[in-house]
């Protein structure tokens, strides 16, 4: 299945790195622009979710407006859980859910992946939209410092060099141009991407910019690749359209029917692209 393959999309954050610290630093920048009334609740319930003590957990979604997290399926609510852990009713879940699910970046928040574990717990104590973002961006820009060291996965900078000379490589991320292209540097795969997408609106515009790339490459979407942490974002809209997909599921709670192929970790993913040639 993956020797049809000639574009292969990454997404940056989990997928291309798999380091992990800087989410206490961003939960820091989140946390210091809080009421300090409400600091060390956010610390408080920033470690019950780590310790998986809390509804709130990577693959739930937070419903910032109604301050509920759901458990959702194809965008359909099979469970919804208010911040202290109760269980709504099927009748208060009709009554708030009753269309397909929209996510955006704003309200309703896909917790994909660890980056939305302190966001939403920031908005639950008061954070606005945009207040987090400039946490966001502080983080970034941390990451682009020195002081941030990332990890060198074995093998990965050699298979995609392989990868680069025969395929098109593209990223694919929601982050800033800026950040990213240092982060890439620092991790010596820049000159292995072709095409590079940044702020790319994940999952809202997800299916827009796959046909981006389609028409970019003249290809058709069973030739090309998506691969990434985040189901939502990279799995199920590639999918959809007819591409492959491999995610990477740390947390283990990919659903095998919405990719091709599922790996525990980068490592894995390593493995699997030794098989596309």
């Amino acid at each position: 299945m993956l020797k049809e393959i000639e574009v292969i999309v990454f997404d940056l954050d989990g997928t291309l790195y798999g380091d992990t610290h800087h989410f206490d630093y961003y939960a820091d920048r989140l946390c210091e622009k809080l009421a300090p009334s409400n600091r060390n609740s956010f610390y408080r319930d920033y470690q019950i979710v780590k310790d998986n003590k809390h509804p709130l957990k990577v693959g739930t979604v937070y419903d910032a407006e109604q301050d509920i997290i759901l458990i959702q399926k194809d965008g359909k609510v099979l469970q919804a859980f208010t911040w202290a852990g109760k269980e709504l009713s099927e009748e208060k879940i009709r009554e708030l859910y009753h269309n397909e699910l929209e996510f955006n970046l704003h309200s309703l928040l896909n917790v994909g992946d660890y980056w939305w574990i302190p966001v939403s717990i920031a908005r639950h104590y008061g954070l606005t939209s945009e207040q987090a973002h400039q946490s966001f961006l502080e983080t970034r820009e941390f990451m682009m410092s020195a002081k941030f060291q990332m990890l060198e996965i074995k093998g990965y900078k050699e298979e995609l060099q392989r990868l680069s000379k025969t395929k098109k490589l593209v990223l694919y991320t929601n982050s800033p141009q800026k950040d990213s292209e240092v982060i890439v540097e620092k991790l010596g795969f820049k000159n292995f991407f072709d095409y590079m997408i940044f702020e790319g609106q994940k999952p809202v515009m997800t299916e827009e910019y796959f046909i981006k790339i389609r028409d970019h490459y003249h290809m058709k979407f069973s030739n090309i690749l998506s691969i990434g942490d985040n189901a939502i974002n990279e799995i199920i809209p590639a999918k959809k359209l007819g591409c492959k997909t491999i995610l990477i599921d740390a947390h283990e709670i990919g659903d095998k029917t919405h990719t091709d192929y599922i790996v525990k970790n980068i490592e894995g993913l390593v493995d699997l692209l030794k098989k596309v040639d």
